[in-house]
């Protein structure tokens, strides 16, 4: 069942990948602004981690106050208690508005909440069991694809899946990089070198896109034009085609179909 409202023209959601502390430069926090405000604006629905602070929080906060639908999925451990003596919720397949919940709120990252409650039932969040529950609810929901910002271990981790899930065939959506700062310059590399090096096919190149602004390295790494990087993830959503000669063909669903029925 879909968070979201069917009675909108929305688009299919799009998940947001990034880190839950907002970096050392302001560059990263602005890009994440302006993503999360172009994705509202193109009327595209935002999951996402669920968290408050850092990069999460900045683009859940700018997609609500340009009048988006947020989904948030958390972690049962991930959240925040009124105190130790506080059990965590259950897990649960909750989806409800934060005022029908107030105690779901996300402990992870670091720096201040930059999220509020206030919009007006637009936010979401649900708690699941694990991170790996966590992963697999964005990705179900995820329809439209998945935008990656800067981040850690677990954005990369998230990336990666993605991009692995694409090459299966167990989805076929667009796994965009956003090269703010040229944050993603040398995993592009180091996915080139693999290709080199016979591990990665060369068409399989196009199962994740690494997008750029006009102007290349010097512009990517602009901080006075952090603010594009919002029409430049639309546009590369709306262009993104799937290379139908990539990944491994795999049918997954047909796989699935007949072992339930043997």
């Amino acid at each position: 069942m879909s968070p979201f409202p069917t009675d909108q023209e929305l688009k299919k959601p799009v998940c947001a990948f990034c880190g839950s502390s907002p970096g050392s430069s302001t560059i990263y926090g602005d890009a994440a602004a302006s993503v999360g405000a172009a994705l509202a604006e193109a009327s595209y629905p935002l999951v996402y981690g669920g968290g408050r602070r850092g990069l999460m929080g900045v683009v859940s906060q700018s997609h609500l106050k340009a009048g988006g639908y947020t989904h948030g999925v958390l972690p049962r451990a991930l959240v925040a208690r009124a105190s130790e003596h506080t059990p965590a919720p259950s897990a649960s397949a909750f989806t409800g508005t934060p005022k029908d919940n107030a105690p779901v709120k996300s402990a992870e990252g670091k720096g201040h909440d930059l999220l509020d409650d206030d919009f007006d039932g637009r936010l979401t969040m649900e708690v699941v069991g694990s991170m790996h529950e966590r992963k697999a609810k964005m990705a179900q929901l995820s329809t439209g694809g998945f935008v990656v910002l800067p981040g850690g271990y677990g954005t990369f981790e998230e990336l990666l899946e993605m991009v692995t899930w694409n090459q299966l065939g167990i989805h076929s959506v667009p796994v965009l990089v956003l090269n703010i700062g040229n944050f993603y310059t040398a995993l592009q590399t180091l996915v080139e070198n693999a290709v080199t090096a016979g591990f990665i096919q060369p068409i399989n190149l196009k199962l994740m896109t690494v997008v750029n602004l006009p102007g290349g390295p010097e512009a990517n790494a602009d901080p006075t034009k952090a603010g594009e990087w919002g029409a430049a993830t639309v546009k590369a959503l709306q262009e993104w085609q799937f290379p139908t000669d990539g990944g491994y063909g795999f049918k997954w669903k047909d796989a699935e179909s007949k072992a339930s029925t043997a």
